[in-house]
């Protein structure tokens, strides 16, 4: 974040007086002057994070671009049906999330009904019991989009079902993109404090989304 310095220039009439009761006024001139400065910091402060938080990087896949946030670290794909894949830093040790790209081919992958009732098979209460998912439908720039996020302990697994221990405390985002060329699922998953903190960003990925 870059340094501002900033003086304040103070005239003959800016210099406090004493009043009858023997209390020091300040003029108007010099309080202006330092709330001026105080605003005119705190305003530099704001714009430099903003500057820094927005910076984006466009990626490409499968014939489609969309800008995501430059912190987000690229990884290597683990598989062939992942277009791309990001490590999503969190606060603390053990906290990333992980941000990927699925596509499995034309007309492969499973409905979007299919797949919100898969995922919503392995999340459950920390009490027991399911967990109901929140279902967004959209456009983005003429593409049909379902927006789905899941909250509580979560065995990710391929197939119906909890898989292994579950996590706790997680959320998952999934994005379902009706392309041309099939759909493609953009998952945001890892503990809720972190993919909270990147929902609005996720967000804003999915709404560049364009052919």
């Amino acid at each position: 974040m870059p340094v501002y310095s900033f003086v304040a220039v103070q005239t003959q009439a800016d210099h406090p007086t004493i009043n009858e009761h023997g209390e020091v006024a300040m003029h108007s001139n010099t309080l202006s002057t330092v709330c001026a400065v105080k605003l005119a910091f705190i305003l530099s402060i704001v714009v430099s994070s903003l500057n820094a938080a927005g910076a984006l990087n466009t990626i490409e896949f499968l014939g489609m671009t969309g800008k995501l946030p430059a912190s987000w670290v690229e990884e290597k794909p683990s598989s062939g049906m992942r277009l791309a894949q990001y490590r999503i830093p969190g606060s603390e040790n053990n906290s990333n999330a992980n941000l990927i790209l699925f596509y499995f081919g034309q007309g492969q992958g499973g409905s979007a009904k299919a797949n919100i009732a898969r995922w919503q098979s392995q999340f459950s209460k920390p009490e027991g019991g399911s967990v109901e998912p929140m279902i967004e439908t959209m456009s983005v720039n003429g593409i049909p989009v379902t927006v789905v996020e899941l909250r509580g302990d979560y065995a990710r697994g391929v197939g119906m079902g909890p898989v292994g221990t579950a996590a706790p405390d997680q959320i998952l985002l999934a994005s379902i993109i009706e392309s041309a060329r099939g759909n493609i699922y953009i998952q945001l998953h890892g503990p809720a404090a972190t993919v909270a903190l990147h929902r609005e960003a996720y967000m804003q990925f999915i709404r560049t989304i364009k052919p």
